[in-house]
């Protein structure tokens, strides 16, 4: 076993121009529209409780998935990235009130936002293989939503006359996307209606 491992850390400075890209989350207001973009899988997310897991079982990260890939393979599907995504709707100006990836306490991130908001999910995406299969190993749904992507890697806030046009501006730059829920006055928690959770924002 591993005794100690190197930590890698990084800093990325950005320059956004023209001025008025800049998406900074305070448009963001009760009646904007959740649009989620669909994720390759695990990313990030829960990456140590999928490795916990999977060094539980007979054949550890080699144990076979319904996909007939093994769970190590479907724990290395890189990450999505999002870019043309962000990079589609600016160049149309759409009017995007907030950008959130979806990293760090899974379905519960929708809540970032520390005003009192509530989030009110009435649908929802694909859910990735991995993800499944580590319910079906005993986690907890509502850990799951807690810790997993839950298939959403990344989510756009819009007013409701723009949701048509992310939708079809995300299609066309290769995303998979769902109108999944909107924001609403309230407390800061996400009511995730197709499992009937509810779930409060990141700490």
């Amino acid at each position: 076993p591993v005794k100690m491992a190197a930590t890698l850390s990084g800093c990325t400075t950005g320059i956004i121009v023209p001025r008025e890209n800049l998406v900074t989350g305070k448009k963001l207001a009760p009646g904007d529209r959740i649009i989620a973009a669909a994720s390759s899988g695990i990313h990030s997310n829960g990456i140590s409780l999928a490795i916990k897991k999977s060094l539980e079982l007979p054949d550890q990260f080699l144990t076979k998935l319904p996909t007939g890939r093994t769970l190590g393979e479907e724990i290395l599907i890189p990450t999505r990235s999002y870019v043309a995504f962000v990079e589609a709707l600016l160049k149309e100006k759409v009017d995007i009130h907030a950008l959130l990836p979806g990293t760090g306490d899974g379905v519960g991130k929708i809540a970032f936002d520390k005003r009192p908001y509530s989030y009110r999910i009435h649908s929802w995406l694909d859910v990735p293989p991995v993800m499944q299969f580590m319910r079906g190993l005993g986690v907890e749904l509502k850990d799951c939503l807690k810790t997993f992507n839950w298939g959403a890697g990344y989510y756009v806030f819009v007013p409701q006359a723009e949701v048509a046009r992310v939708l079809k501006l995300g299609a066309q730059a290769g995303y998979t996307l769902a109108e999944v829920g909107g924001v609403e006055e309230g407390d800061r928690r996400v009511f995730f209606e197709p499992e009937k959770i509810t779930l409060g924002g990141p700490g």
